[in-house]
């Protein structure tokens, strides 16, 4: 705004103007002509309107700090108008984001006012750090005044020093490593293995893998200490492996199908094993599955029943046994006949070690023909016990008339690996309140799961996945 200067007489007039000239002065606009001295001369003035009274502004000239320049002050030359700046006075602030007071170029936390500084520049506040001076300490969660990450434990107040290392663990980490707990090729594999199992029977799946193992791989003699660990996938492409190998695919098979299951660590050897197993129920089916091998192997039937109604002419002989050539090995400890026999005339019994004294008698040879026993019966019932050969019984008719003989013959053959293979030789360990039993990859065919009578001295079983572990007894 322009205005014209007025002598200090006009303005002085002017400030006295009377009541009414004032009225009329009012309905004019912010420039009026007013004639002052009657002289005809017109001055301008300025007149400003504010909180409802009019003041009348005796101004020489408008200056440049009129009332439009007030905002524009910038006392520290920052940029910011004093109005915005809330560090007016310091010209290396302008804005305090968070309101507490310090500015955001100096705030380590701008948007956080409860934080300003961060010492040792973790990305902690002081105010939050429990160790403002240390950048790798922030936190001391049990208040020992170590902080958690130095603090072995971290929860534990009376104790933050790392225990030495455990030799144990050391030794167990790398056979631990080979194991593969959760794999979809093995699961496939241990599925296709555990044909005829119910899935009620946990026993019937232990024994059936770890049976599998011992039949379908070999395994190798190779000392602990020098084994180069295979993988599961890696012995079932080799179908053999040390036995800490075989005991790692065991593991992990179980693992695979649900079971849970351990290594157990001696001196000497790493042996894999089994929880929630009921004894009399795995064994059951151990024995079952020992029984049926020792029948694949020996090409019959454990127990053998005969009921038959013969006509036996004069001098003709009847012969229930074995066969030529035919012999228990090692397969069957001894065999026990029961018999019926009833005879319309009396007959001769006689009880033969092998096939090959039935042929002597037939051909005439007594000179090598033995009997065990014999006697002469027309109706008889008895047992004839533990026949360590594979013989059998001779009826002989030596009366001059047919003889009508009716047997009834069972034949039961006791398998040689109860000497060592038994129920009493499972043994059942409570581990983290649990039942398990090892399983031995070092036995041979006969083998069952919870036969450990050959391992000694301390046993550790270490679970894969807590790394805890315990010593078995």
């Amino acid at each position: 705004m322009k205005c014209i200067d007025l002598n200090l007489w006009e303005r002085l007039k002017l400030i006295f103007i009377p009541q009414r000239e004032k009225r009329y002065l009012f309905k004019e606009s912010n420039h009026v002509n007013i004639a002052v001295n009657g002289d005809g001369d017109v001055k301008k003035i300025c007149i400003v309107l504010m909180a409802g009274a009019l003041m009348i502004g005796l101004i020489s000239g408008c200056t440049e700090n009129g009332p439009e320049n007030i905002g524009k002050v910038d006392t520290d030359s920052d940029g910011y108008n004093d109005t915005v700046d809330p560090f007016p006075s310091d010209p290396t602030e302008w804005t305090d984001s968070d309101g507490d007071g310090v500015g955001d170029n100096s705030d380590a936390f701008p948007l956080d006012p409860s934080e300003t500084k961060d010492t040792d520049g973790d990305g902690v506040g002081d105010s939050s750090d429990a160790f403002p001076l240390d950048s790798t300490e922030w936190e001391d969660s049990d208040g020992d005044g170590v902080g958690d990450n130095a603090d072995y434990y971290p929860y534990d107040a009376t104790r933050w020093e790392q225990p030495p290392p455990d030799t144990f663990l050391l030794a167990a980490e790398p056979f631990l490593d080979k194991l593969d707990l959760q794999d979809s090729e093995l699961q496939a594999y241990a599925n296709s293995i555990l044909t005829g199992c119910d899935a009620s029977n946990p026993e019937c799946f232990v024994n059936t893998l770890y049976r599998f193992i011992l039949l379908n791989y070999t395994c190798l003699p190779t000392p602990l200490n020098n084994a180069s660990i295979q993988t599961p996938q890696q012995t079932i492409a080799k179908k053999e492996g040390t036995c800490e190998d075989l005991s790692i695919l065991l593991c992990s098979l179980l693992s695979n199908i649900g079971l849970t299951s351990y290594l157990v660590f001696t001196d000497t050897h790493v042996y894999a094993m089994v929880t929630d197993v009921t004894a009399d129920s795995l064994w059951n089916v151990a024995e079952l599955s020992l029984i049926r091998h020792v029948e694949d192997l020996f090409g019959e039937p454990v127990f053998q029943e005969y009921q038959q109604t013969y006509s036996l002419p004069s001098t003709a002989v009847l012969y229930a046994g074995g066969e030529e050539g035919k012999t228990f090995a090692d397969i069957i400890e001894y065999m026990t006949i029961e018999y019926d026999i009833q005879s319309d005339q009396e007959v001769t019994l006689f009880v033969v070690p092998t096939w090959a004294d039935y042929f002597a008698f037939q051909n005439g040879d007594f000179a090598n023909f033995t009997a065990i026993d014999q006697w002469n019966l027309t109706n008889a019932t008895g047992t004839i016990p533990q026949m360590s050969t594979f013989g059998g019984i001779m009826l002989y008719n030596g009366d001059m008339q047919a003889a009508t003989v009716t047997v009834d013959l069972s034949f039961s053959f006791q398998a040689s690996f109860y000497k060592t293979y038994n129920r009493n030789t499972l043994t059942v360990y409570e581990t983290w309140g649990k039942n398990a039993v090892l399983l031995d990859t070092t036995l041979d065919d006969f083998g069952f799961p919870g036969h450990d009578a050959m391992v000694v001295g301390i046993k550790k079983a270490i679970d894969p996945l807590t790394k805890q572990y315990v010593t078995l007894s």
